[in-house]
């Protein structure tokens, strides 16, 4: 009984030890994230055209999150995406217009697709 006693003690101890890593971990690696600033942080506008044409704002965040303005002919969508792998911007829609882009901030400019409109997209900063 003393043996089966230890051996729950034992375990239960390892246990709380495991926790206490995995939660010092999280706590690390979220403190990195904050810490971690995207290069491209700031305002960019610029333009789009194509089969469409209009404004276009990247206000970047400096975790790297994107929010999205596009304006043409007084109407504006806002949407919010993020870099992705350094200087691409990871794909996402407007859920309200479904305008995507693709591009990458090393060069400032891409590709723009809604349905079956598509065109080119460059920016400056601000």
């Amino acid at each position: 009984m003393k043996h089966l006693k230890l051996l729950f003690l034992s375990a239960l101890t390892a246990t709380i030890f495991i926790s206490c890593d995995q939660i010092i971990d999280d706590m690390r690696l979220k403190e990195e994230q904050q810490a971690q600033t995207s290069a491209y942080m700031g305002r960019w506008s610029g333009s789009y055209s194509g089969d469409e044409s209009g404004t276009l704002v990247l206000d970047i965040k400096k975790s790297g999150s994107v929010e999205v303005i596009r304006s043409s002919n007084g109407v504006e969508d806002r949407y919010y995406t993020e870099i992705f792998s350094g200087a691409s911007l990871h794909v996402a829609s407007s859920p309200n217009s479904g305008f995507t882009l693709y591009g990458n901030m090393e060069t400032h400019s891409g590709t723009w697709k809604m349905g079956k409109s598509s065109g080119t997209w460059s920016v400056n900063k601000q």
